[in-house]
């Protein structure tokens, strides 16, 4: 009986050679362009989110639009002989209050201004200055107002307030 003895060294085989994948110079540059397209198709395809509509300027009551400070630049719409209500925050103990800027007067008259007190009654408190005005013709007007102490001109004006009204048949 033969005995073959092998040793440590006689095991060991050396592994094949793994051949090394050499791609063509363009190939790369494909699969990159591949992928591009695929992303590009992929963002596409995704629905594009909307943006909520605006909430309405102003409030109605009683038949009257009632805009106030959060309804600055604006827009809203109304039918002729409607009426719009300005409301905004003033304190005339500073000498400040609130005045038209500009408005078109053919499309939109002035139908009269009033100062409500603060509720608490408290001198020198915040009241609020209140424009009332009637539609006049169809057509689009800005109505323009300014913050500021008359007596010192326009360089006194602190604030300024725009809204934009459609007027409708």
């Amino acid at each position: 009986m033969t005995r073959s003895t092998t040793t440590a060294t006689d095991s060991v085989r050396p592994m094949p050679a793994i051949p090394r994948f050499s791609p063509h110079p363009f190939t790369a540059f494909i699969i990159l362009l591949m992928l591009l397209a695929a992303s590009l198709v992929a963002g596409c395809a995704l629905k594009k989110e909307t943006k909520p509509a605006a909430p309405p300027a102003g409030t109605r009551q009683n038949g009257v639009l009632v805009v106030q400070r959060a309804d600055d630049n604006r827009t809203a719409e109304l039918r002729i002989g409607e009426r719009l209500k300005v409301m905004l925050p003033e304190n005339p103990s500073t000498g400040y209050t609130w005045a038209i800027d500009e408005t078109d007067r053919r499309l939109l008259a002035l139908d009269g201004t009033a100062y409500d007190e603060p509720a608490d009654g408290f001198i020198g408190a915040r009241g609020r200055r209140i424009f009332t005005f009637i539609t006049q013709q169809p057509g689009e007007v800005t109505l323009r107002l300014k913050y500021w102490r008359f007596w010192d001109g326009d360089g006194s004006t602190t604030e300024r307030y725009a809204f934009v009204l459609k007027i409708i048949p």
